[in-house]
């Protein structure tokens, strides 16, 4: 193995590390709620269907092919290391379309979906990306210890800016976390 394999193993560990940070955030806030009501939180999540190993970097075939954006629409604990989200599917590809750029992408006439989130890792469709899950940890953690602030922003739709500036700050998490030295990074979060 050479270096360039050990600094992908050590994003690779990165990603999965903040990955399973953030699906543990999610299960401490739907254990104070037990279950959480999204409609009308404005909460677009993009799944990818299919199983994850490498994360998606260096891949065949993109993520963006695999991916399917859903509105959220409930969040329910389940126990210690699981929950499960209710999802309807949004319009196909209006986050990313350049000629409906910040056209609010409509609900699709399809049967809810359940996706079960576990917090073992990233390895099994459907896979929420990082960053969306990211958004629902903040969305979760403000609904279940709300504050002033946070009340005026959970109906907030401005997906745009939100990824711009969440990439921003997971591409610094994750140079952290892939700069720690070996066995800094390799510890699992406790949910």
């Amino acid at each position: 193995m050479n270096e360039n394999d050990l600094d992908f193993e050590k994003v690779l560990r990165a990603i999965n590390h903040l990955y399973m940070m953030q699906v543990c955030i999610c299960i401490a806030a739907l254990k104070e709620l037990r279950s959480a009501e999204l409609t009308d939180k404005n909460i677009i999540l993009r799944a990818i269907m299919r199983d994850m190993p490498d994360c998606g970097i260096c891949a065949d075939l993109t993520a963006e092919d695999y991916g399917v954006d859903f509105w959220a629409d409930r969040a329910e604990y389940v126990n210690e290391s699981t929950f499960n989200l209710y999802v309807t599917q949004a319009e196909e590809n209006v986050l990313w379309n350049i000629e409906k750029k910040g056209q609010k992408p409509g609900r699709l006439a399809v049967p809810q979906q359940r996706i079960t989130v576990r917090g073992d890792g990233m390895g099994t469709a459907p896979v929420i990306p990082l960053a969306y899950l990211t958004v629902l940890s903040a969305k979760l953690v403000a609904m279940a210890f709300p504050n002033e602030q946070t009340a005026a922003e959970l109906s907030d739709y401005d997906y745009e800016r939100v990824m711009i500036v969440l990439g921003e700050r997971l591409q610094t998490i994750l140079e952290d976390l892939a700069g720690m030295p070996d066995g800094d990074d390799g510890a699992s979060p406790v949910c």
